[in-house]
């Protein structure tokens, strides 16, 4: 077994990292992982493991199933994890947007069933929002803050227009509606941009368009019943810790709406001295994240740590 240098966060993906194949290796290997995916099922009626393992893309990519389908292969993850990992190691959690609620999950203030209704009625509230606001995401790598904002002014002059997200100092994510993100797209890479791609996100996350989505998603945090995290959350508006049910229930409340500042939640992993990233989920877009934001950070996901570094179990 891998040894993994402490202090260790503990990172879950959101949207966009769904692919064919995820968490079909664990799952041939653990049986945490196959205890996951079968009570999964059972609990939300999807059939995660053919929509995981096989797809098909189309189906896959509808955020009603891509959301529960992504939260189940970071679930198993962490239940192979927990099983194989010292637990007292890992000093903060996050989690990138639908994964907040997996990290919310793992650090034991909601059960994981709890979550993943929770992310099954998200992925619901905001399908409908998105058929009567239709729009979608757009990433921009290689262009500084103060430049991606100048072309969402520009871009916005054709529909609606908003950074959703903040991965890094150089990667930025718009949401908005679609003839908008076009324009922004070529601003951005006449500008030099290194990437400007449309997202297999069929949404505008994280934006005004979501409102409709909000409010409904407000309500269901008010009745869930939320504990103090075993260890701090790292929020996805500010990166700041929260150790307690009332912090974590406004910062579900605000969700849906809210920017996702993942470079604060970086800089906040180094001012935690953390050493090791552990990503649970499909790929490593948060850990590849992290070890170019953070010098000399261990970085892991999942398949690394549990597939290609181990025998099966």
């Amino acid at each position: 077994m891998t040894e993994l240098a402490a202090p260790v966060a503990l990172l879950f993906p959101g949207q966009g990292v769904q692919r064919a194949g995820m968490g079909e290796p664990l799952h041939r290997r653990y049986p945490a992982a196959r205890r996951v995916f079968a009570a999964a099922e059972a609990a939300c009626g999807l059939p995660l493991r053919r929509l995981c393992f096989e797809g098909p893309t189309v189906e896959l990519n509808r955020t009603e199933t891509l959301q529960p389908a992504v939260f189940t292969v970071s679930w198993a993850a962490y239940a192979v994890y927990a099983e194989r990992h010292d637990l007292d190691s890992v000093r903060l959690m996050a989690g990138h947007s639908l994964g907040e609620i997996a990290a919310i999950s793992a650090a034991g203030a909601i059960g994981w069933e709890d979550g993943l209704r929770l992310v099954v009625e998200r992925g619901r509230l905001m399908a409908e929002a998105a058929r009567a606001r239709p729009g979608g995401m757009l990433a921009i790598v290689g262009l500084a803050e103060a430049a991606v904002r100048r072309i969402r002014r520009e871009a916005a002059g054709h529909g609606g227009l908003w950074i959703a997200n903040r991965n890094a100092k150089a990667q930025f994510v718009l949401s908005g509606e679609h003839p908008a993100l076009a324009v922004a797209q070529r601003l951005a890479l006449a500008a030099g941009a290194r990437r400007a791609l449309v997202l297999t996100i069929p949404l505008p996350a994280h934006s005004p368009l979501m409102a409709g989505a909000a409010h409904a998603f407000r309500q269901l945090v008010e009745r869930l019943p939320l504990r103090a995290p075993r260890v701090p959350i790292l929020t996805n508006r500010a990166g700041h810790p929260v150790d307690s049910a009332d912090g974590l229930r406004q910062e579900l409340g605000r969700h849906l709406l809210s920017r996702v500042d993942w470079a604060q939640t970086m800089d906040e992993l180094q001012r935690h001295a953390v050493r090791t990233v552990v990503e649970l989920g499909p790929g490593r877009v948060l850990a590849s994240l992290a070890a170019k934001h953070m010098a000399g950070i261990d970085t892991w996901n999942a398949d690394e740590l549990f597939v290609d570094a181990a025998p099966a179990a």
